[in-house]
């Protein structure tokens, strides 16, 4: 083991000195940071590349190389890039980009790889459509993802250039989607040649947030790394307990080579020092890290309020909440309205309750293909609306001029390029009014369905339509369940039908919490964030499912058997999940911290997480 290796190890030096040390290009040093929360670890990251490309400048201009960094959403990207001065010496992207810009051109490869996936997928549904008992739903939706699967196999040899945008509409037989891509990768980049031209291009890739990262891609990444140690630098960056995706890699740190660095840092510089306790106590019963508050913070406050009430349409209850808090930490701002914290909660289809979204929230997130692009802002029918018309009907209030140049920077009608084959401009530009006064016209003391917003623009040609969408609205509006099927088109087309029969109003609802102006998040979207006031909402049954359980958390209910079977194997379940949320939700609180627990027991909530440790006596109420 390298002395960086040895000394990182055992916590007796500092992390962002191992790490410097690791970054060497001649001798490089793969390996693993802890970094739990609030511990600065972007700062670490930062620092790093920075002094690396100080050291290196030349060298790596001269050999045409660049230092990679893979972030887990596009602001973190953002983020990072303008710390390191959008230097072109450094590429930031997410796991999507960087996976794609890896297999692009390998077209033959890519090729290969597809026939056997669709080989392997029509066998699997000749299968079930020789099993199944006449015809319904699931066996006309099997058939159609057969033919669908049955061409794209057959036209496979016709494609020249397969193609890919990680925040596009990735339609046609050349387009690969998401998962496609990803699975490439992971099959790909351990093996030469891609083996050899990623360490060619990347001679250090850095993994921010390593635990979410796809869980065969990182066993890609770890299989490539160990191939060409003296050439190839792997620094993942993140914190196990913080893993909240299911499809990152279960028990990261065991799959740590021995002779890596593995830092820590183990100071909170975010969280007042009540926090740090509670999540020290919420942690231990994961692992062995635990955090020390900056020697500068202050004491903080966490309290925590059980009832048994029932979540109304809205947040009254927390507004009550809110009320009390103030009273509590002599803070006003808690009583200033929702505005001033932020609010937290488990799943986004609670927010589209309480805000008035689920309606076109709930079946785009039940088409699985659509939810990376769905949570990240860039599906396109998402910025069809966000973008493209919400801007048009925002400057309709304000005048006829800023209309019209709303208008022209988003019609294709008004493109320079159509406007000079336009046979009669004024013509066209007669068109455009009357399209916009059509348009405008549906909202005239007015909630139109969206189904009305898309036809007027299909049939003006006012704005671009998705095709998928396009054809949605051909089919008509439906509030049928989803096809059984694996066929993404027809999932994807089931969606927007759905879509089509909501309002326009829950649409504009849904594009203010998608753009973080809500005071309102999900514990999964905050993830390196940070607020002076939080409110973290606990409740089961408003969130559904079975993937998390804050009563099993709480010990209201007892865990189930095969829950405690996999704590003791070591593997995920319910407790494990929803401790990690936990641990994520409360260490955003720079101030002050309140948790609002929905139980059918709160006696029991609240003696349980007292005879835990979590609070005191004082700090737990019964609403």
């Amino acid at each position: 083991m390298s002395p960086a290796a040895t000394e990182g190890a055992d916590n007796t030096r500092d992390a962002d000195e191992v790490i410097r040390e690791c970054l060497d290009l001649d001798r490089p040093q793969s390996f693993f940071l802890y970094a739990g929360a609030g511990s600065g670890k972007t700062h670490s990251l930062v620092t790093a590349v920075s002094e690396l490309k100080a050291r290196e400048h030349k060298r790596l201009t001269f050999e045409g190389r660049q230092v990679a960094i893979i972030t887990y959403t596009n602001a973190a990207c953002e983020e990072i890039a303008r710390r390191l001065e959008h230097d072109p010496l450094v590429v930031v992207s997410t796991i999507h980009s960087f996976s794609w810009r890896m297999i692009q051109g390998f077209n033959e490869d890519i090729r290969e790889w597809l026939r056997i996936k669709l080989t392997e997928d029509i066998a699997e549904l000749n299968d079930k459509l020789a099993r199944a008992r006449g015809d319904n739903k699931t066996s006309r939706a099997n058939r159609a993802s057969l033919e669908s699967k049955t061409r794209r196999l057959a036209a496979l040899g016709e494609v020249i250039n397969f193609t890919y945008s990680p925040t596009g509409d990735n339609r046609g037989r050349q387009a690969l989607n998401h998962a496609e891509v990803i699975q490439m990768a992971a099959a790909f980049i351990q093996r030469p040649p891609l083996l050899d031209v990623m360490a060619d291009q990347h001679p250090v890739l850095l993994i921010d947030e390593s635990q979410d990262t796809y869980g065969p891609l990182m066993d890609a990444f770890l299989s490539a790394q160990a191939q060409i140690p003296n050439r190839f630098c792997l620094g993942l960056l993140g914190d196990t307990m913080q893993r909240i995706y299911n499809d990152g890699k279960e028990r990261l740190e065991d799959s740590i080579p021995g002779d890596w660095a593995v830092p820590e840092k183990p100071v909170n510089r975010r969280c007042p020092t009540r926090v740090v306790d509670l999540i020290n106590v919420v942690r231990r019963a994961a692992d062995d890290h635990q955090q020390t508050p900056r020697p500068d913070a202050t004491r903080g406050a966490v309290r925590m309020f059980c009832t048994r009430q029932a979540a109304a349409g809205g947040f009254e209850l927390e507004a009550q909440v809110a009320l009390q808090m103030s009273v509590a930490t002599g803070d006003p701002e808690w009583a200033a309205g929702a505005s001033a914290r932020k609010t937290l909660i488990l799943e986004h289809k609670m927010a589209g309750r309480r805000l008035g979204f689920e309606g076109v929230f709930a079946p785009l997130y039940a088409a699985e293909h659509l939810r990376t692009s769905l949570l990240d802002g860039t599906l396109p029918v998402l910025r069809l609306f966000f973008d493209v018309l919400m801007p048009i009907l925002e400057a309709a209030n304000t005048s006829e001029f800023a209309l019209m140049e709303a208008v022209r920077l988003r019609s294709p009608l008004l493109d320079a390029e159509h406007m000079k084959v336009a046979p009669n401009q004024f013509a066209l530009l007669q068109q455009v009014d009357a399209a916009c006064q059509t348009l405008c016209g549906l909202f005239v003391n007015n909630d139109p369905a969206l189904a009305d917003v898309v036809g007027v623009l299909a049939e003006t040609g006012l704005l671009d339509i998705p095709d998928r969408l396009r054809a949605a609205l051909i089919q008509g509006v439906t509030a049928d369940e989803p096809p059984e099927t694996a066929d993404r088109e027809a999932l994807e087309v089931h969606a927007y039908r759905v879509v089509l029969g909501r309002r326009y109003s829950e649409m504009a609802a849904f594009a203010v919490y998608a753009k973080g102006l809500s005071p309102f998040d999900t514990h999964q979207g905050v993830k390196g964030l940070e607020f002076p006031r939080v409110m973290v909402i606990l409740n089961d049954e408003e969130a559904g499912g079975f993937l998390f359980s804050y009563e099993k958390l709480l010990g209201v209910e007892p865990p189930s058997d095969n829950d405690l079977r996999n704590e003791r194997a070591g593997k995920d379940n319910a407790l494990s999940r929803t401790r990690r949320l936990l641990y994520v939700t409360c260490s955003r609180a720079e101030e002050s911290l309140a948790i609002v627990v929905y139980t059918a027991q709160p006696e029991i909530a609240r003696q349980r997480v007292i005879e835990a440790g979590w609070l005191t006596p004082e700090e737990v109420e019964i609403i």
